[in-house]
């Protein structure tokens, strides 16, 4: 998930700067402490602290999906501030929540009112239809060009029109990949010991022989993670993968609408194999409430998921162990693909337009980029070229890194990001051309409205919670399970939420001439 855009250096014109303090954000609120001031000095690019000083302090709480709080987290914060300060004088404080207790962290801290500025916001996680159906987003559509023009600019190429909802703008993109492969990692020590040739693997049944394999000869691996709700039945039924904004309801094949997805013969056929699989010891036990480390990826033999261009490189420099790839089809860009990646404000947060002008610099300020996401140099990080990176002597090839997230697809401008070790020096080019190569999915910009069934949506995920970790991991018996979700999503409003998003569709469809 990473980038290669020539963009500007962040710098807030004297322009923008001038008319945000003479006149406020294009609402007519001001950020916290601004006060007007037709006196104000000009500025220029390179110097932003004159209107810093017109700006009260404050500090930015930013809320990131992850592996759980850095044990350096405050000495890289120390830095951010550096040049954080300086600018829009705002502080930072990350909150890096991990993956697994993300949504429910997030749903308490939002319900008691607790001071949020910024958080991740996507699809799937904290789904951002939901938060704005909930009025719980700040809309920042009118604020982009003077608080955010950087971003604005570097998204408005398909991002910003994808996550729009009523044409109104309340999230902002890592700029990244439009699209993915459907496909799966698999342990390269393994797949040379037990030679196992993964490009003759192109379906879950296929790779039967291979998990035997593994499950007879290699103690301590797992065959095949599957942990949670694995998304495994999207990952390899092409057409399952075009998911709505509710997971359970997916595009017909056809375009023509939207129906469930346990309808869709693919998906229990996916589910009865994970089920064989699991019977057969090549899943976790405990896979329905597992949750996955990296050590236990880098001991896994098999990992589904979303692919791009070297992403063997990222995912081995992550886990601490070498893998490859295999792909199944050329690449797809659907609304998620490009929603997959957000960050929202809340309308918890106290100074929407002072969090906004921080992410901006997110977009555009390399040393600011790179901070977050890989730490401080000569304590995290070395630089081995100008724009290369390896981790620091004696952190074990990043494992005792006291600051290693390893979330840059997670914000900003990725593009921005240096290079790890194995990442080739046109990696942005062949992402350029990936994206070029992408499928479009017909119903990409479509997105449904919520709001009036904020009700039936809490519910449906409430069930969905419920069954599918159990259903994806293979954990129980589909034929048994499935009426029994069925039924649950029946009561909890599914068909009411189907009948209103193919309404909303096919007026989507008109007004789009599609």
């Amino acid at each position: 998930m990473l980038k290669g855009i020539k963009v500007r250096q962040f710098s807030v014109t004297a322009i923008v700067l001038l008319s945000m303090l003479a006149a406020g954000c294009t609402n007519g609120s001001k950020p916290t402490g601004e006060k007007s001031n037709a006196n104000a000095p000009s500025t220029s690019s390179t110097s932003t602290t004159a209107p810093a000083k017109a700006l009260a302090p404050y500090q930015i709480d930013w809320y990131i999906i992850g592996p759980g709080p850095q044990p350096d987290g405050e000495l890289v914060e120390a830095e951010i501030n550096k040049i954080t300060q300086p600018k829009i004088n705002a502080t930072v404080k990350m909150h890096i929540i991990p993956f697994a207790d993300y949504d429910a962290k997030m749903t308490a801290l939002l319900a008691t009112g607790e001071k949020v500025d910024l958080m991740f916001t996507s699809n799937g996680n904290m789904n951002y239809n939901t938060l704005v159906g909930k009025g719980g987003l700040v809309d920042i559509t009118d604020k982009l060009d003077t608080l955010a023009p950087d971003a604005k600019k570097l998204l408005s190429d398909g991002f910003l029109q994808a996550s729009a909802i009523k044409g109104r703008t309340y999230t902002m993109a890592a700029n990244k990949e439009k699209g993915s492969w459907l496909g799966f990692l698999a342990n390269k020590t393994m797949m040379e010991k037990y030679k196992i040739d993964i490009s003759t693997i192109n379906s879950l049944e296929e790779l039967e022989p291979a998990l035997k394999t593994i499950k007879e000869n290699e103690a301590g691996a797992i065959p095949l993670l599957a942990a949670g709700a694995s998304r495994i039945p999207n990952f390899v039924n092409r057409n399952l993968w075009n998911v709505s904004p509710v997971q359970s309801i997916v595009l017909k094949k056809d375009a023509s609408g939207y129906t469930l997805e346990l309808d869709e013969p693919e998906y229990l056929k996916t589910l009865k194999t994970l089920n064989k699989f699991y019977q057969a010891g090549y899943i976790p036990k405990d896979a329905a409430v597992m949750k996955a480390t990296n050590g236990d990826r880098a001991k896994s033999a098999f990992i589904f998921g979303q692919l791009k261009p070297y992403v063997d490189v990222q995912v081995s420099n992550a886990y601490g162990a070498s893998f490859i790839y295999h792909n199944f089809g050329k690449p797809i860009t659907t609304t998620n693909d490009l929603v997959g990646s957000m960050m929202g404000i809340p309308t918890n947060s106290k100074d929407p337009d002072r969090v906004l002008m921080f992410y901006n610099m997110m977009y555009t300020d390399k040393q600011l980029i790179n901070l977050v996401g890989r730490g401080i140099e000569g304590k995290h990080i070395v630089k081995t070229a100008d724009n290369r990176i390896e981790y620091a002597p004696g952190t074990e090839n990043g494992k005792k890194s006291g600051y290693n997230p390893n979330e840059t697809w997670a914000y900003g401008n990725q593009f921005l990001t240096y290079l790890m070790p194995g990442e080739p020096d046109d990696i942005w080019e062949q992402f350029k051309k990936f994206n070029s190569e992408s499928e479009i999915m017909p119903d990409l910009g479509f997105n449904f409205d919520s709001s009036a069934l904020k009700t039936e949506v809490a519910a449906i995920k409430n069930v969905e919670s419920e069954f599918r970790p159990i259903l994806e991991t293979g954990s129980v018996d589909p034929d048994s399970t499935i009426p029994k979700f069925k039924e649950k999503l029946k009561a909890a409003g599914i068909e009411k939420v189907l009948e209103e998003m193919n309404k909303q569709y096919a007026q989507w469809k008109t007004a789009n001439k599609k």
